[in-house]
């Protein structure tokens, strides 16, 4: 072997390492995201130890939040309030936004509603009680820039819904997939006769395609 080709194998390996390094420190040392509404997620937390009950905020509020800023949503649609963590993180991130936010659990409601007042977004958040098949068809189609599904797994029936109340060019974050959505559902959100679609692991980032 040459001595040309042994320092051409040595650089790149020197490349290649630097690049490893690089990205386990990223790993090791994510970015640090204030979270204004980190209270409300600690409240969340205390509340499901203590009732046992199916109330979890979304890992990262920065997520929905940053997709609502940066689509600049007027409405947004979101399915699982729990105590209404998300909710506001989105509602705060995009300021021109009314967030409708549905609910299945009566003491998640009162909660949610509390919290939302304590934070002052009474007149942009609205909590909608009752399941999201009931509730869904009840609200405009066509009328929401954005939607967050965070109950416990989407069915097709829910991701039917808020496909029909999507814009064109509205997008949809549907979490929760690791549980085992119905095969029909994650077909729905995966075909591209209805939307552009891009997985995150447990979470997809589905943009409504175009009549």
């Amino acid at each position: 072997m040459s001595a040309k080709t042994t320092a051409h194998r040595t650089d790149r390996w020197r490349r290649v390492r630097t690049a490893a390094v690089a990205v386990v420190a990223a790993v090791r040392n994510p970015l640090e995201v204030p979270d204004a509404f980190a209270g409300v997620q600690e409240a969340t937390r205390r509340h499901r130890r203590a009732h046992g009950c199916g109330a979890y905020a979304y890992g990262e509020g920065s997520l929905p939040a940053t997709l609502a800023a940066a689509v600049g949503a007027r409405r947004i649609v979101e399915v699982g309030t729990a105590l209404g963590y998300t909710a506001l993180a989105m509602a705060d991130a995009a300021p021109l936004a009314h967030v409708d936010t549905v609910e299945t659990d009566p003491d998640h409601v009162r909660l949610a509603r509390e919290q939302i007042a304590r934070h002052g977004l009474t007149d942009r958040v609205t909590v909608r009680p009752g399941a999201a098949e009931e509730v869904l068809p009840g609200l405009d189609p066509g009328a929401y820039d954005l939607a967050f599904f965070d109950g416990f797994t989407p069915t097709l029936e829910v991701v039917t819904h808020l496909h029909r109340l999507l814009r064109p060019g509205g997008t949809l974050l549907a979490g929760n997939l690791i549980l085992g959505p119905p095969p029909e559902a994650t077909a729905h959100l995966s075909d591209p006769a209805h939307w552009h679609t891009h997985s995150l692991g447990e979470t997809a980032l589905c943009v409504k395609r175009a009549a």
